[in-house]
Order: structure tokens, then C-alpha cells, then sequence
């Protein structure tokens, strides 16, 4: 999957908002710190390099997390926001993508594969509401559904829209409820970890890297099929974990 610059920029997600934790973490030492910034850049270049919009994306959504943490004011948080992202999609060079910038009229190809497959995928949802099409199948239904055949077919680009033509209604609630149990015990985590002053530095800035993290990868996600692929599940084990470790870590203050 890493041969594929949407799957890879995906995946970046995650050492990005460790790294970028770790850089913005008190307590953190110097050279884990240094080690940590020096990182960041890489990942950075490398999620440029792929020009995924959906990544770039993602990217916004964990660096957004961290300044709506460090920057006191909102006004100046959405005015440099939005100057960032601006700058960050000249960057990353997307206008002169082979499929899909701003060098096309209208709604680009890429964009437009993108509603051609969504539009699939519900119909594939309402053809069969309760399972779907199945796991691993949407590729091969596309042409029965398809309103748009182009000669081929593509994948659905999108986790949601993905996980609801091939799991049906009933497995996309299932895995709504899966996200938000997710991001529920992270921003959970968070609060325990904000609440002791006394928390160890990497305890908090990994609280903090799971849950950007999780915002990074759903919002990059909601333009990547990673419904049914190891990275989100690689990254509630990891939610998971670190919500044991702050458990363990509170009821060891209370005693």
C-alpha cells in the first residue's frame, strides 16, 4: 500500500502527530526534542511530495489540533490557519497533479472519480442494505453501479463511503459508533493527563499524539479508503493502550 502516494500520505499521519507531540511537549529532553523536530521535517517534505489532497488534509487537521492547543488567540489562530493552508497547497504543488488541479476546468478528473465512486457506493448500499457488497468487493462492482464507466474500475476514496457499500447500513453504524468510542476515550485521556500537573511529559505527549492523530486520520480518511486496512486499527490499539497507562497513572495519585 505504501506504493500508492494517497495510502502513504495516510500513514505519514501517524509518526507526524507523534513527532510533532513530542516537539511541543514541556519536559520533553533537548535531544528526543531535537530528534523529534528534525523528524517532523522529513514527514513533512514526504507528505508534500505526495500531493494527496486528502493527506494534505489530514495534515492541516493535526497541526491545527496543536495550535488550537498553544495559541491563545482564536482570532489569530483562524487567520493563520487559513494562511497556512494556502500556502501549504501551492506547496505541495496539487495544481500541477497529473490527475486533477487547477490546470483543468471546472470540477477536476480526480475530484469527479471521486462522486462517480461515492455515487456507486450508495447504490450499492440501497442494492444491499443490511452487508452489502462485501469486504474487498467494491472494485469489482463498480461497473454494475457506476452512473459514469470510464473503462475501469476504481476504488472508492473515501473510508466512509467505502465501509457503507461494502459492510451496508448496519456495518457503517457499527463503525461510527467504533470512531467515536475512539475518539471519546482519547479526548478522555487527554482530560485525565491535562488535569495532573505532575504527569509525565511523555505520558501527555502521547495522549496528545493518539488523539490528533485520530482527528489527522479520520478527516484524511474521509477522501482515502482505509475502512477495512491496518492503520486506523493500528491506531485504536495504540488509543487504547495509552488510556490504560493514564488509568493506571491517576488511580496511582489518588492512593
Amino acid at each position: 500500500m505504501l506504493g500508492d502516494p494517497n495510502d502513504l500520505a495516510l500513514v505519514l499521519m501517524f509518526p507526524m502527530a507523534f513527532t510533532v507531540a513530542m516537539t511541543t511537549t514541556r519536559g520533553i529532553g533537548w535531544f528526543m526534542r531535537l530528534l523529534a523536530i528534525v523528524t517532523s521535517l522529513v514527514l513533512f517534505m514526504a507528505l508534500l511530495a505526495t500531493q494527496s489532497r486528502g493527506g494534505l488534509l489530514g495534515a492541516l487537521a493535526v497541526f491545527g489540533f496543536f495550535a488550537w492547543r498553544l495559541i491563545p488567540s482564536k482570532t489569530l489562530f483562524f487567520v493563520v490557519g487559513s494562511i497556512a493552508a494556502i500556502a501549504l497547497y501551492a506547496m505541495a504543488g496539487i495544481s500541477g497533479r497529473s490527475s486533477g488541479g487547477a490546470a483543468e476546468a471546472g470540477i477536476d478528473a480526480s475530484a469527479m472519480g471521486r462522486i462517480y465512486a461515492w455515487e456507486a457506493a450508495v447504490k450499492m448500499a440501497l442494492d444491499n442494505p443490511l452487508l452489502g457488497v462485501g469486504l474487498d468487493n467494491f472494485y469489482y462492482n463498480y461497473f454494475f453501479y457506476s452512473p459514469h464507466w470510464d473503462g475501469l474500475n476504481h476504488a472508492v476514496h473515501s473510508t466512509w463511503f467505502g465501509v457503507l457499500a461494502e459492510s451496508g447500513f448496519v456495518g457503517l453504524i457499527i463503525f461510527v459508533i467504533f470512531i467515536c468510542s475512539l475518539l471519546k476515550c482519547a479526548r478522555k485521556t487527554l482530560l485525565v493527563v491535562d488535569e495532573h500537573t505532575h504527569a509525565p511529559p511523555y505520558l501527555k505527549a502521547m495522549a496528545l499524539a493518539v488523539y490528533s492523530g485520530l482527528i489527522g486520520t479520520f478527516v484524511s480518511g474521509t477522501f482515502l479508503t482505509q475502512g477495512f486496512i491496518w492503520p486506523i486499527y493500528i491506531l485504536a490499539a495504540l488509543t487504547i493502550a495509552v488510556s490504560q497507562i493514564a488509568s493506571q497513572f491517576e488511580k496511582s495519585m489518588s492512593t
